[in-house]
């Protein structure tokens, strides 16, 4: 079959009681049917497919907070992998990952798993990351919540019994238009990738605009304090004030090297010391070391920094490359080599078979995906892990770099004045020179304090180009998401009609029921309103709204197999209709008519649906999981 990205398929559901299995079932692809008696477990499965798929779940049913994890076996987008999370009342548990199936995770050592907590941190991505990375949907940020989870994608992917009847999401305590809306449009496909990524780069960018306009507005008020009120600052007028003081300066020593001639010509004996000039002669070694050192250690930084770009690109490849590796492995299949691509010398053609051509390393097609989502999984891991890590390298890079030009202007200081020394040795014979040397030290504290104003204008220089900077790269990057939110709106029209026609075709299939279902004209809903409506009408009887809501749910799919452009996982679960008051006929019905959209399509999906009432076409091995449920031999293996 077909398979549209991301394609996301449940394979297998174990549940655990103290290690020990209640409940392990394979799935399969297409319609997935769990039936048996009301109150005989058929909802906690679906909630145990919707826990450990990652959604929020901390209200279970008796049996169910017996249990103690679930672990579930999935293909996403053709590869293989193990969800494992535990079985608690405390909502926002984390998971852990395998990159391979069921089997091989039993048979795997501990440190195969890579745990994830359920919301991102500083320096850990959380599991919804890790599985959005799987099925290549990027990442998606919301002002009011965060980071979209792999939670409320579900929520519109589960029509539950215990939600409003007349909602599209499943019922969640904390709720908002704004994420429900950014949720619905995620999954039309209704954002090119580009679009988040520039936003996360436009709200990055305007945090350090703001730091930076912040750090301008404090450089220009200490300015304002040292300086005249009517002054400006510009690097003409210190230039200017510099060549002033450097005058003043040589005039003074001048002056200074004058008096000292006079004292010897004069043959007086004073006493010299030399104590000025060693001390002088010191600071300068010292700093010259220390400017020697930072230089060493930006110039380490810069190497570091450079080499962690290429590397962090390459991961960024080598993700694309594992995607791209995992469609080859899926419509290719087996690649065999002619010469060795090391040194080109002929191959044997014989080879053992299910082996690797090149290598002679046994595989399967199975294997091969499940090595790919590992993969996937580890490079993800050192991709955020390497840009965590290359972010500190920056601001270490810049710390450097500040410290060397306060080292330099200190080192310059210094030189000048065991230059001045050692024009002349330092005496103390004379008050005058005293005098001399006091001016002198007064003028060297107005260049100290010229030079200090010089490193703020500089700093302003920089902080405003780099401020112009940001505001360029913003605006563009704005510009460029008018033009693909542009776009995208295009596209969100079409999948909201390709929606909305099969969710009328539906409809118009039901049994003779509900007087305006029978030829609606057209249906309507927002995501972020959680509401439907049929020719303007949303008030219907409890059995038909459940009639209508599972219709959404089912004809979502239905346009995301006919339009490969949604980012919806091909998947949805439909719990039992007929708690609702749905007739039997009607549930049948509508069984039938879920079996249509799953016939008729060539696209690889999976349907969970629960019911009491099975339709008899369902009624074989192709269609169900285990066996019927009773209340005396119940879903899940536990008996109260």
């Amino acid at each position: 079959m077909t398979r549209y990205e991301p394609t996301l398929i449940v394979t297998r559901l174990v549940v655990e009681r103290n290690e020990r299995a209640v409940y392990d079932e394979v799935f399969h692809e297409g319609v997935n049917v769990i039936r048996g008696e009301n109150s005989s477990g058929k909802s906690t499965v679906l909630n145990f497919i919707f826990y450990g798929l990652g959604g929020d779940l901390s209200d279970w049913s008796a049996v169910a907070r017996l249990c103690t994890r679930v672990i579930t076996e999935v293909r996403i987008n053709g590869n293989a992998a193990t969800l494992s999370r535990e079985i608690s009342t405390s909502g926002q548990q984390p998971m852990e990952i395998f990159g391979g199936d069921y089997a091989a995770s039993k048979a795997a050592p501990r440190s195969d798993w890579v745990r994830y907590p359920y919301r991102s941190t500083s320096n850990r991505e959380s599991f919804s990351q890790a599985l959005f990375r799987l099925m290549g949907i990027p990442e998606v940020s919301s002002d009011l919540s965060g980071n979209i989870t792999m939670h409320q994608m579900l929520r519109l992917l589960y029509a539950d019994q215990l939600s409003p009847v007349e909602h599209i999401f499943r019922l969640d305590q904390f709720d908002r238009a704004n994420l429900r809306d950014t949720v619905g449009r995620l999954l039309c496909g209704a954002y090119d990738s580009a679009l988040y990524d520039n936003d996360q780069r436009i709200r990055a960018l305007g945090k350090e605009f703001d730091t930076i306009d912040g750090q301008l507005k404090s450089l220009f008020s200490i300015l304002g304090r040292i300086g005249n009120s009517d002054q400006g600052f510009t690097f003409d007028w210190i230039e200017g004030q510099r060549r002033v003081l450097e005058e003043e300066r040589k005039a003074l020593q001048a002056t200074i090297e004058e008096a000292e001639r006079q004292v010897y010509s004069s043959g007086q004996e004073d006493r010299f010391t030399l104590a000025e000039q060693n001390k002088a002669y010191n600071e300068v070694q010292r700093l010259q070391g220390a400017l020697v050192a930072a230089r060493h250690e930006r110039d380490v930084l810069a190497v570091a920094i450079a080499d962690s770009d290429a590397f962090i690109t390459n991961l960024k490849n080598k993700i694309e490359a594992l995607r791209d590796s995992s469609k080859v492995a899926t419509h290719i299949g087996e690649v065999r080599f002619q010469s060795c691509p090391a040194c080109y010398a002929p191959l044997a053609e014989e080879a053992p078979s299910h082996a690797c051509h090149l290598c002679k390393t046994p595989f399967s097609s199975e294997q091969t995906h499940a090595r790919i989502a590992a993969l996937i999984i580890d490079t993800g891991l050192q991709e955020k892990q390497s840009e965590q890590l290359q972010a500190r390298r920056r601001e270490a890079s810049q710390s450097v770099s500040e410290r060397i030009r306060t080292i330099q202007t200190e080192w310059q200081q210094a030189t000048r004045r065991l230059a001045a020394l050692q024009r002349l040795p330092s005496t103390e014979a004379r008050e005058s020179l005293r005098s001399l040397h006091r001016q002198a030290g007064y003028l060297e504290r107005q260049i100290e304090d010229l030079e200090q104003k010089g490193r703020l204008v500089e700093s302003i220089r920089e902080l405003s180009e780099r401020k112009e900077e940001l505001n360029s790269e913003i605006t563009r990057l704005r510009n460029t998401n008018e033009a693909l939110r542009a776009q995208q709106q295009e596209r969100l029209s079409i999948a909201y009609t390709r929606i909305s026609e099969e969710v009328r075709i539906l409809l118009r299939n039901d049994l003779r029921r509900q007087d305006i279902f029978e030829d609606p004209k057209h249906v309507s809903f927002s995501f972020s309103d959680n509401r439907i409506s049929v020719d303007d009408e949303n008030y219907f009887s409890a059995s038909s709204r459940a009639i209508l809501k599972s219709s959404f749910c089912l004809g979502f799919l239905a346009a995301a197999l006919s339009l490969s452009f949604f980012r919806h996982p091909r998947f949805c679960m439909i719990d039992t209709l007929e708690n609702m008051g749905v007739e039997a006929i009607r549930s049948h019905n509508f069984q039938l008519q879920m079996l249509r959209v799953s016939q008729e399509s060539k696209v690889e999906h999976q349907i969970i649906y629960a019911t009491a009432m099975i339709e008899p076409t369902l009624e074989a091995e192709a269609f169900t999981i285990g066996a019927f449920s009773t209340n005396d031999d119940m879903t899940i293996g536990i008996r109260l």
